[in-house]
């Protein structure tokens, strides 16, 4: 059992470190990978497939879809998962040499810093999504699916490719279209390490789209409350509602337009006289209301659409992840077998050069006794879920990527109920400090975190002014 524990960290991009006699670590370099099975793409090597914010793969500007082709000059091709875990799990050193490549270059090397903490340790930020119901303003945690249909030519090469251009649009009638849709392909394209080439480019750009109304449509009274999508905005990155039906639920009559969008990217290295489309994502969509215009939706999911080069995640759907943490950071460490205590304190935090130590135990948070009994704490914790949901709104409604349905953000005009609420001891909502800078949990505007905490026989007031820390992670997963 432990050894699979391990493995799943290993596979998240965390790395268990022990020896014996000595406490077990987790490591982390701050990014995940998968060994790529497509020919088109880093076949065989480690190819990244998430970066952490504030890490040393952040810090490096390690990008998703990155190949990883050498660890310390070790080449990465044809080797087992296991083998690249071992190489970044029993390096004794504190960093790493990484070479990698992309759409941009063929070789780049970065060095990466290995951070390591207590294998039996909770940090804030995991403490954060345990309590996200506390401030889903600020835990957000959501998957949704795209109808993107999309496939790629065996044995093209997507590294050769280094430049792009379009087709000429013949058709006067759609000149404005065209341009809003080139710009957004022009700007994913770009960003991934492209060039834009209208000369000769490696890459030619065709894209066909089509928007009809719905001839078997039929006007539904309660159209407001059938279920419509929520998807991620690239550009303000916050997840947004849209008149878009994706759901097993939905009958196409209640869809007043079909949509359909595709994007073809055309090899010109190759003969001119047969082209070859070696990449091609096709979406098709129910829309709810004709309102909501063809060049709105182009504009919204062509980033969305593009993820799924050069790296195709799945052939008939696009499935996406969006994570969004914001909280405050002390740099405590708590004692997952004894949450009481203390068991590390991240160097250079605010709590390092606060008073608090390593071994201390917690008994206050913000005058709030700590509850160290697991099972009551989780008892406790649903109890304030399900007592306070109609002090939360319903227009906020989402779905998160546990399948909860009834995930929503607080009544902005209620925030003093809240906080009484927050204050009441039978909850035990000692860790609501991670969210002190809202005014639903705090409502003096001071964000300074209050601990009690005893050592040895005394007992000791610290005042830590915490960091507020944001992370948010937007993926393309299978």
């Amino acid at each position: 059992m432990k050894k699979i524990i391990s493995l799943l960290f290993l596979l998240t991009g965390y790395f268990t470190v022990s020896a014996q006699d000595e406490p077990a670590y987790v490591c982390r370099y701050g990014f995940t990978f998968e060994i790529s099975m497509q020919k088109n793409w880093g076949y065989a090597k480690p190819v990244v497939l998430t970066v952490t914010p504030n890490t040393s793969a952040d810090a490096a500007n390690i990008q998703a879809y990155d190949i990883i082709e050498e660890i310390d000059g070790r080449k990465t091709e044809n080797q087992m998962i296991d083998t690249i875990i071992n190489w970044m799990q029993n390096s004794r050193k504190e960093r790493l040499i990484f070479t990698v490549s992309n759409l941009k270059t063929s070789s780049k090397t970065v060095v990466l810093a290995k951070r390591c903490t207590l294998a039996n340790a909770l940090t804030e930020k995991d403490l954060t999504g345990v309590y996200a119901f506390y401030s889903l303003e600020d835990a957000q945690n959501q998957i949704f699916t795209c109808p993107f249909s999309t496939n790629a030519v065996s044995g093209s090469d997507f590294k050769s490719y280094k430049t792009f251009g379009f087709y000429p649009n013949t058709d006067e009638n759609k000149r404005e279209l065209e341009k809003i849709i080139n710009a957004s392909i022009r700007t994913a394209l770009e960003k991934k390490g492209l060039k834009f080439a209208p000369n000769n480019p490696d890459l030619l750009v065709n894209t066909h789209y089509s928007y009809n109304k719905n001839l078997n449509y039929r006007k539904n009274d309660n159209a407001e409350k059938l279920p419509a999508e929520t998807r991620y905005d690239v550009s303000t990155r916050t997840m947004v509602h849209l008149p878009i039906y994706y759901n097993p639920l939905i009958n196409s009559q209640q869809a007043e337009c079909f949509l359909k969008l595709g994007i073809q990217l055309i090899d010109k290295k190759r003969s001119t006289d047969n082209p070859v489309v070696v990449w091609e994502c096709e979406a098709n969509e129910l829309i709810q209301s004709g309102n909501y215009t063809l060049n709105e939706y182009a504009k919204f999911h062509i980033p969305l659409m593009l993820m799924q080069y050069p790296y195709i995640k799945s052939n008939e759907t696009a499935k996406f992840h969006y994570s969004r943490l914001r909280y405050n950071y002390t740099g405590i460490h708590y004692n997952m077998d004894k949450l009481k205590e203390i068991i590390d304190i991240d160097r250079s935090s605010p709590a390092s050069e606060s008073n608090l130590q390593i071994g201390d135990k917690i008994l206050e948070i913000n005058r709030i006794k700590f509850n160290d009994n697991p099972k009551s704490v989780a008892g406790k914790y649903k109890q304030f879920i399900y007592k306070t949901m109609n002090l939360r709104d319903p227009e906020t409604q989402y779905t998160n990527a546990e399948g909860f349905t009834e995930c929503m953000f607080w009544d902005k005009f209620r925030y003093a109920e809240i906080n009484r609420e927050f204050l009441k001891s039978d909850y035990s909502t000692a860790f609501s400090y991670l969210f002190y800078f809202e005014p639903y949990v705090n409502l003096s505007g001071t964000n300074i975190v209050t601990f009690l905490v005893e050592r040895g026989k005394q007992k000791i007031e610290v005042k830590i002014k915490p960091l507020i820390i944001t992370e948010t992670i937007f993926e393309n997963v299978n």
